[in-house]
């Protein structure tokens, strides 16, 4: 079991690496690798390193926020474990696709902590739904203010954004309708006793259909505790719309430090686009959205740097370092004190 776990992040981590030689490839026979060159070598050092400092103030926040939500559904947890496991999801979201990764494992250690299979889901997806609710806040936002803007530059692919958007809030929708509908659970059973009529998935729909509603009742007790506790649920959320506002404004210090001139008018506008670019390419079945990330940044920033195709490039790929490389090698580093700590 543990040596297919380990086979399995190698040949994800494979993949990454084999993603980003693709992606540098592409992008080098587009442009002119000597004006990108030129460009690093001209950016303010002190601007980037802020930059990677805001990454990890977005990390401590995050993690801060699950430890707030677990010993917030009442469950002791020491906060070193708490900020370890927190971390680890940089590395497994950043290996999977569809950034799929983070919870399993998440969920996989807190068991191995002594955390019963309920509580650990109920805490993941309490996470998950105070972090859904922000982050399509946000982006709802986002999009009322700058929609003219974001449909001029993408034309044709506005609905592109347009799928993320739908699949962010069918997403929310589903977590909001299995934490406070009490008969949800016949749905899905409904469902898988019917995807069990086709032969081969008739064993595994039936285990289902059989936990579906245990898990179900145990969950939206979960979530009920921890509503029920509005200071914890204030708390984390605050934490996670500061921990994304200032994720998302790591292009604007990337930009200033490339030389560009911005307004702090541009730092909502940028917020705000850096948003969709990392959200709505999330369909992209490759990890971290590779391609479809960095398309997106190119494309809609193209409207605030204009005739500066180098350094717009070079903006992508300082962000996509700060905030998907750096974050994994982070994530990695807790996967390893998580092993060394016996988790």
């Amino acid at each position: 079991m543990e040596q297919a776990k380990k086979t399995n992040i190698v040949r994800n981590l494979l993949f990454v690496f084999i993603s980003l030689a693709l992606v540098l490839v592409v992008v080098f026979s587009l442009n002119d690798i000597n004006e990108i060159v030129a460009a690093i070598q001209k950016a303010n050092i002190w601007l980037i390193l802020l930059a990677i400092l805001l990454v990890i103030i977005h990390m401590l926040t995050t993690n801060f926020a699950l430890h707030f939500i677990t010993t917030g559904l009442g469950i002791k947890f020491h906060l070193v474990d708490s900020m370890a496991i927190g971390s680890a999801e940089y590395f497994f979201n950043a290996i999977t696709p569809f950034s799929s990764g983070g919870q399993p494992f998440q969920a996989y250690f807190y068991m191995k902590k002594g955390v019963s299979g309920d509580n650990a889901m109920a805490i993941l997806m309490s996470n998950f739904i105070v972090y859904q609710v922000i982050m399509t806040t946000l982006s709802t936002i986002g999009l009322i203010l700058y929609y003219q803007d974001i449909k001029s530059v993408l034309d044709h692919y506005m609905y592109l954004i347009l799928i993320g958007y739908i699949m962010n809030m069918s997403i929310l929708g589903i977590l909001i309708s299995i934490s406070t509908i009490p008969g949800i659970s016949k749905i899905f059973e409904w469902l898988f006793r019917t995807i069990g009529k086709i032969r081969f998935l008739k064993k595994t729909m039936t285990k289902l259909e059989k936990k579906t509603f245990d898990f179900v009742k145990e969950f939206q007790i979960s979530i009920g505790l921890l509503f029920r506790r509005k200071r914890v649920l204030i708390g984390a959320s605050l934490l996670r719309v500061f921990g994304l506002i200032t994720l998302n404004a790591i292009p604007y210090v990337i930009f200033l430090a490339l030389g560009i001139n911005l307004s702090s008018d541009d730092l909502i506008f940028v917020i705000a686009m850096t948003l969709f670019t990392s959200t709505f390419m999330l369909w992209v079945p490759t990890p971290g959205a590779s391609g479809g990330t960095e398309w997106a940044f190119t494309v809609i920033f193209s409207t605030l740097i204009t005739g500066a195709t180098a350094v717009l490039i070079t903006s992508m790929l300082l962000w996509r370092f700060v905030t998907y490389y750096f974050g994994m090698f982070v994530g990695f580093i807790a996967y390893i004190i998580l092993r060394k700590r016996g988790i």
